[in-house]
C-alpha cells in the first residue's frame, strides 16, 4: 500500500521533470526562440521543485515513511493512513507553539551589561521623576542665578579653577565645593572645563533635594500651584539657598521627623518616589509651625503677598537683602529669567553697591509689614541696559560678561532658543542627546583621573573584562563614594558571570552612596545579574525601577522577562485552548511511539484521546 501511495504522489513532480527535458532537447534556430526555450525550462524547473517540496512537505517524506514502519510492524491496520494524520498533528502542533518557541529562545538571549550612566527623561506620572522633568529645564536660570551672585573663576586658558568663596570654603565652577566621586573640592582640585562644571552644578540640583522638596509640597498641598517659569525658579532658589526654614521652623519635631522619613524614601526610591507616598507622610506629620512666608505660600495668598513676607528673613548678613528681593520679584514676575541671563557675571553685589547698599531700596516697612520695594526692579532692568559700578564706571564685558555667555554652548542656544522655561521637553531631549553634555557627565565623575578610568573603559569596551576589573577595583578602593565606578565594576563583574558581586555594587549605590543620577543603571545591573540568577521577580522589579529612575533602555528587558515568567506559569499549569491541544498532540506523539494509536479509532468513533 505504501509503495503504491508513494508511486502515485511522485508523478505530479516527475511529470514535469520529464518535460522540462522535452524542453531543453528542443533545437532552436534564433535568439527569440532560444531565449522563450530557456525560460520554458527555467519555469518547468521551478514548477518541479514547488511540486517536490509540496509533496515532501505535506505527503512523502523521511518522517512519515518513519511513522509508517513503526505502525506497521504493530500490526496496525491503516499504517500509511495512521502515520499522515499522526505527521499532519505534530505539524499543527508546531505551527500553534511555534510563537512561544520563539519567545523562549529570545527571553535566553543575553542582553548587554551597561557601563555608563543611563538616565533620560520621561519619569513615571505619579512620581517625582515627572515632577522632575517638569523642572529640568529652568536648572541653567538656577545656574545662571549662582553666576550673576557669585561670578566665575577662569584661567587664560577658559578653564575653571578653584576659589575660596565668601566663607573661606574651596569651590569650583558654578557654586561647586563637592565633586560628583563624593570627594570635597580643594585648591589643589584640577581645573575643569565649562561643560563640566555646569554638569557639576546640574547634578547638585538635580540630584539634591532641591527640586524634591519643593516637589514634596506641591504634593501634599493643593494650594501650591507652581505655574509659570518665573515662580518655579524663585522658588527653587529659595529651597537652594535656605532648604525648607522659610517654609517651616526647623526646630519643629514634625517637620524634622517629616523629612527625615521623606528623605529616606527618596534614597530608596530615587526618582521613582511615589506621590502617595509622600501625602503619606505628610499626614503622618502634618505641618504645625508654619513661617511667615510658608504660611502665605502653603495657603494660597496672592503671590505678592507672599512675596513680601520675604523680608523677614535677613538677618544673616547684608547679601541676604538683594538675594531675597531678588527671589520675592522672580515669584511676582517683576524678575523675569531673561532679565537673569542678560545680567553681568557677579553683577547682583554691583547693582547692590549701586543702590547705597540700603535695605530700604529693597524692602520697606519694619517688622511684619515689610514690603518689596517695587520701585528698585525698574532701576534694576534700566541698569541691565549700561551696567555701572558705584562710581558710574560701565562694566567691562571682558571682566563682567552677560551671565549667558558664560554658558555652555548648547545650553546658552536653546536658552536663547526659548526652550528654558517650565515644563519645556524638548530642553530635556535636546540636552540628553548633546554629545558634549554627555561626555560631561563622565567626566565630571573622574575629576584629576581621566585617562585612568579611560583606560579602564576600553579594555572593557575590547573585551579585556578582567583586564577592567582590576583597574575598576583600583579606582573604587581610592574613590569608594564614586557610583559610576561601582556602576562599571558591576557590569564587569555581570560580564564576568559574577553575579552576587554586582549585586553588591549595586546595593552600594542605592543603600550608601545615594546618587540618583546612577540609580537607573544601578537598577539595571542588579536587575541583569538576578535574571541570570533565575530570580526573575527580583529581575524583573529591579528592571522597572530602573525605568521609573530614567533609563528607558530597560522597557526591552522588562518585556523579556515577564514573557519569560508569563511562559513559566503556563508551564505550571494555566489552562488555554493552545495548551489542550499542545497536550492532544503529545497524547499523539506517545500513541504514535509505542504504536498503540490506530486510526480505526477515529473511523469507529471509539474513546476520546
Amino acid at each position: 500500500m505504501g509503495e503504491i501511495f508513494r508511486e502515485i504522489v511522485n508523478k505530479p513532480h516527475e511529470a514535469v521533470g520529464s518535460a522540462r527535458k522535452n524542453i531543453q532537447k528542443i533545437h532552436t534556430g534564433n535568439k527569440g526562440a532560444a531565449a522563450a526555450k530557456w525560460t520554458g525550462v527555467g519555469m518547468a524547473g521551478l514548477l518541479q521543485f514547488l511540486l517536490w517540496a509540496t509533496k515532501y512537505l505535506t505527503l512523502d517524506n523521511h518522517v512519515t515513511r518513519a511513522l509508517e514502519n513503526r505502525y506497521t510492524n504493530k500490526g496496525n491496520k491503516y499504517p500509511n493512513l495512521s502515520a499522515h494524520l499522526t505527521y499532519y498533528a505534530m505539524m499543527a502542533a508546531a505551527i500553534l507553539v511555534a510563537p512561544e518557541v520563539y519567545e523562549a529562545i529570545t527571553a535566553d538571549k543575553e542582553p548587554q551589561a551597561t557601563e555608563v550612566e543611563a538616565t533620560t527623561p520621561m519619569g513615571q506620572p505619579g512620581t517625582y521623576g515627572a515632577y522632575l522633568d517638569r523642572m529640568r529645564s529652568i536648572t541653567p536660570l538656577l545656574i545662571a542665578d549662582l553666576i550673576a551672585k557669585e561670578g566665575v573663576h577662569v584661567n587664560a586658558n577658559g578653564m575653571h579653577t578653584p576659589y575660596r568663596d565668601s566663607k573661606g570654603i574651596p569651590t569650583i565652577g558654578f557654586g561647586s565645593t563637592l565633586l560628583k566621586d563624593g570627594s570635597r573640592v580643594t585648591m589643589d582640585t584640577p581645573p575643569i572645563s565649562t561643560e563640566e562644571a555646569y554638569e557639576l552644578s546640574r547634578w547638585h540640583l538635580e540630584q539634591g533635594e532641591t527640586y524634591f522638596v519643593l516637589y514634596c509640597y506641591d504634593v501634599a498641598f493643593g494650594n501650591v500651584d507652581i505655574s509659570t517659569t518665573s515662580q518655579a525658579f524663585g522658588m527653587s532658589s529659595i529651597v537652594y539657598n535656605s532648604y525648607s526654614k522659610l517654609i517651616e521652623n526647623p526646630g519643629d519635631r514634625n517637620h524634622r521627623q517629616r523629612f527625615a522619613e521623606l528623605r529616606q524614601i527618596y534614597n530608596e526610591y530615587g526618582l521613582a518616589t511615589p506621590d502617595s507616598l509622600v501625602k503619606e507622610v505628610f499626614r503622618k506629620y502634618p505641618v504645625r509651625d508654619a513661617r511667615s512666608f510658608g504660611e502665605k505660600w502653603l495657603g494660597g495668598a496672592p503671590m505678592h503677598e507672599t512675596a513680601n513676607k520675604l523680608g523677614n528673613f535677613m538677618r544673616d548678613g547684608r547679601g541676604l537683602i538683594w538675594r531675597r528681593w531678588l527671589e520675592a520679584g522672580l515669584l511676582t514676575g517683576d524678575i523675569t529669567p531673561e532679565m537673569m541671563l542678560d545680567c553681568p557675571a557677579n553683577g547682583m553685589y554691583e547693582f547692590f553697591c549701586v543702590m547705597g547698599q540700603k535695605k530700604s531700596a529693597f524692602f520697606t516697612g519694619t517688622g511684619e509689614n515689610k514690603r518689596v520695594n517695587r520701585d528698585t526692579y525698574a532701576k534694576f532692568k534700566e541698569w541691565l541696559r549700561n551696567p555701572v559700578n558705584a562710581r558710574g564706571q560701565r562694566l567691562s564685558e571682558k571682566q563682567y560678561p552677560r551671565v549667558i555667555a558664560l554658558l555652555p554652548a548648547q545650553v546658552r542656544g536653546m536658552c536663547e532658543g526659548g526652550h528654558c522655561k517650565l515644563g519645556d521637553l524638548d530642553f530635556i531631549a535636546q540636552f540628553a542627546q548633546s554629545q558634549a553634555q554627555q561626555r560631561a557627565q563622565k567626566d565630571a565623575y573622574v575629576i584629576g583621573y581621566h585617562s585612568q578610568y579611560n583606560l579602564a573603559v576600553a579594555a572593557y569596551r575590547a573585551g579585556d573584562y578582567q583586564g577592567a576589573l582590576a583597574m575598576y577595583r583600583k579606582m573604587v578602593e581610592q574613590y569608594p563614594n564614586n557610583a559610576l565606578i561601582h556602576n562599571d565594576l558591576a557590569a564587569t563583574y555581570n560580564q564576568l558571570g559574577q553575579y552576587d558581586n554586582a549585586i553588591e555594587h549595586a546595593r552600594i549605590i542605592l543603600n550608601t552612596i545615594g546618587d540618583k543620577s546612577q540609580y537607573g543603571a544601578a537598577q539595571y545591573n542588579a536587575g541583569f545579574a538576578y535574571e541570570q540568577k533565575g530570580n526573575l521577580q527580583k529581575a524583573l522589579a529591579n528592571y522597572r525601577l530602573a525605568l521609573a529612575n530614567g533609563n528607558r533602555r530597560v522597557q526591552r528587558d522588562i518585556t523579556r522577562v515577564t514573557n519569560m515568567m508569563q511562559l513559566n506559569q503556563n508551564g505550571r499549569g494555566k489552562k488555554s485552548k493552545r495548551e489542550a491541544f499542545a497536550r492532544g498532540v503529545q497524547k499523539l506523539g506517545n500513541y504514535a511511539h509505542s504504536a498503540d494509536f490506530d486510526v480505526s479509532m477515529f473511523l469507529r468513533g471509539g474513546k476520546d484521546i
